[in-house]
């Protein structure tokens, strides 16, 4: 089983062949690969980087986890989503205008395609039921 809060390289260079077209992406994809595909990581310098309280908490990686499944599992958005398209997630991250989800949208979207958009939804109904 894959971690996937681990990116390979050859998945950076999938995603960002898909995301060329956008210079945002691009630059969060940067920090990914900088920070050797370590998702979880490149989330706490992207968001120290735009200045959240979450990142001396710590709490960084499980908050933008939970913003993007209160985005991303919504009907609205989830019926107008292809589940494997990272850019798609991407702009649905960012469209909610969320500071903490813009900052982070990449290295939460590249968790988001590979757990699988429905994996990732189910997490969420999963707590609801608790």
């Amino acid at each position: 089983m894959t971690d996937a809060t681990q990116l390979t390289p050859e998945e950076i260079q999938q995603y960002r062949e898909q995301l060329k077209d956008n210079p945002e992406a691009i630059a969060q994809l940067n920090i990914i690969e900088r920070c050797g595909g370590n998702l979880e990581q490149a989330t706490r310098i992207l968001a120290r980087r735009a200045d959240f309280e979450e990142v001396r908490a710590g709490i960084t990686w499980e908050t933008a986890l939970n913003q993007a499944r209160e985005v991303i599992c919504n009907d609205n958005f989830k019926d107008g989503l292809a589940p494997d398209l990272i850019s798609g997630v991407i702009a649905a991250l960012v469209t909610a205008g969320d500071p903490l989800l813009v900052a982070v949208a990449t290295p939460c979207a590249s968790y988001i395609v590979k757990t699988s958009l429905a994996k990732f939804c189910k997490q969420k109904q999963l707590e609801s039921e608790d």
